[in-house]
This record gives structure tokens, C-alpha cells and sequence, in this order.
């Protein structure tokens, strides 16, 4: 390549020096121009970064605010820690043959029972992969 450009420039002199000025100025323009655009393609995907940081940081804040008060912060565990007791007791009574007889939960309990827990537990690992897919196909902004 550099032979190429060493023989181009021995070309362009002999025609002049008026005709190297004006292709190594355009040259010039060009590498400012491709500079320019990876200089605005980093600072747009700095504002984007700082965009994902302050979305997160707001909604840490409403998390943090709803659970320092003592109500919304007990929404959750009102409803998981009773099944996990009865859970808890079956799994005691069947492993150690107490005489508990630990009664079944009534239908739609039974069902509603596992996906309390199955939210209480996987929600926000599931939301993390779904917006991880969404920006690994539609980019930070989801278009």
C-alpha cells in the first residue's frame, strides 16, 4: 500500500505542486471528517450510558422510597412468607412423619401459591434478561 502511495505522490508532483496540495488537503478534510463522526459517535454513546446510569438510579430511588416505609415495604413478604411456612411444615411432616397432616392448599390457592413465590423470587432476574435482549436487538434506545 505505502509503494501505492509513494508512486501516487511521485505522479501528482511531476503534474505539479498545486495538484499534491489540493489531493492531500482533501485528504485532510476526509480523515477530520471521519474523526469528527467517531468523536460524535463516542459522546452519543456516552449520553447514552449516562441516560441507562440516571434511569437506574431513579428507579433505585422509588425502590428505596417505597421500601422505607414500613407498608409498601411488607407488600411482598405478607404474601410469600406464609407459604413459605406451610411449605416449610410439608416438607417437615413428609421428611420426619410428624402427625401434623398439613392440609392442602384449596384450588386456586395451590396455583396462585407458586407463582407468589416464582415473582418473589425470579422477577427481576427475568426483567434483566428481557431488557438485555431487547438491547442486544434493538440497541439502547429500543428502536
Amino acid at each position: 500500500m505505502s509503494v501505492l502511495v509513494s508512486i501516487a505522490i511521485k505522479v501528482l508532483s511531476s503534474l505539479g505542486g498545486k495538484t499534491v496540495d489540493t489531493v492531500l488537503a482533501h485528504l485532510e478534510r476526509k480523515a477530520d471528517t471521519q474523526t469528527d463522526r467517531q468523536r460524535i459517535k463516542a459522546q452519543i454513546t456516552i449520553e447514552q450510558i449516562r441516560a441507562e446510569i440516571a434511569a437506574q438510579q431513579s428507579a433505585r430511588d422509588i425502590v428505596l422510597a417505597e421500601q422505607g416505609w414500613w407498608l409498601t415495604a411488607m407488600i411482598r413478604p405478607a404474601f410469600a412468607w406464609p407459604l413459605i411456612a406451610w411449605w416449610f411444615a410439608v416438607i417437615l411432616d413428609s421428611i420426619f412423619k410428624f402427625s401434623w397432616s398439613v392440609a392442602a392448599l384449596p384450588s386456586p390457592l395451590d396455583e396462585w401459591a407458586g407463582w407468589i413465590i416464582a415473582a418473589y423470587f425470579m422477577a427481576r432476574p427475568l426483567e434483566k434478561l428481557g431488557r438485555g435482549y431487547l438491547h442486544s436487538r434493538f440497541g439502547r434506545n429500543g428502536r
